[in-house]
């Protein structure tokens, strides 16, 4: 008889959150609330409006690809473009030790799986791993 585990993907997003060491207020709303927030460079994060397009992005991407959707950041990267990545925790049990990861020889810097969205070429975007640095609270995407 095998023991299935109580553990679920939100309860591994929390965790990563505190990993990243996010403000417990954002971790907290998302916990109880289920509300995730926007992480844009240079700016407080915003908890994404429940009846907004992006919301919406949020639950096609939680629905289609079975993820959990923790926080999401917008940049503009040189090479592409305009994106979001949609930092997630697979469904699959025995993908959650991967999901984010720290980076060996570069302190405070962590590897996070994503699925990242380009707003210009939507079939260019795909899942993979995003770099973010953690900073007073929120974190930023830096590769």
């Amino acid at each position: 008889m095998s023991v299935k585990s109580t553990i679920t993907p939100k309860d591994v997003a929390v965790f990563v959150l505190w990993e990243l060491n996010v403000s417990p207020r954002y971790i907290l709303d998302f916990q109880t609330n289920d509300c995730v927030y926007l992480f844009n460079p240079r700016k407080t994060p915003e908890r994404i409006a429940p009846n907004s397009e992006l919301a919406d992005k949020v639950r096609e991407i939680e629905a289609v690809r079975k993820l959990k959707i923790y926080a999401v950041t917008h940049d503009y990267l040189s090479v592409v473009g305009e994106t979001y990545s949609f930092l997630c925790i697979s469904p699959y049990e025995e993908d959650w030790d991967g999901m984010l990861q720290p980076i060996r020889n570069n302190a405070g810097f962590f590897r996070a799986y994503a699925y990242v969205h380009n707003v210009a070429n939507p079939e260019c975007s795909e899942s993979g791993y995003v770099v973010l640095f953690p900073h007073l609270g929120k974190f930023v995407r830096v590769g």
